[in-house]
């Protein structure tokens, strides 16, 4: 090996480590951000799943539905995880009506969209 193919070498490993080091702090930068869309997220579908096996859910079931429930990201150690379902609910409950997945039947009741 010549010597600028040895420079050349040392500035693309540099560069490739360069590109890592800014993409891993961009994920750990957005991981609270993306893990609360996760969450909301998977709160909503549990919920819709209960909707389909039964007509109306009202907010008390909701939060005992979502009650601890744990999101995390694959490459993280880290996890959120819902750990008072009574304060979460009308987050959830907002989400899923935004979605246009539920529909509010009366004051406390919701059932799934037609």
């Amino acid at each position: 090996m010549t010597t600028p193919q040895i420079i050349i070498g040392i500035i693309a490993v540099a560069f490739i480590t360069a590109i890592l080091y800014v993409w891993g702090l961009r994920k750990s930068v957005n991981q609270q951000q993306d893990m609360g869309k996760k969450l909301l997220s998977a709160c909503g579908s549990r919920v819709v799943k209960e909707l389909k096996k039964q007509p109306t859910i009202t907010a008390e079931q909701v939060a005992e539905l979502i009650e601890g429930l744990t999101v995390g990201q694959a490459w993280s150690k880290n996890k959120l995880k819902v750990q008072n379902g009574a304060e979460f609910a009308p987050r959830v409950i907002d989400f899923l009506l935004d979605q246009l997945y539920i529909e509010k039947v009366d004051d406390n009741s919701y059932q799934l969209k037609k």
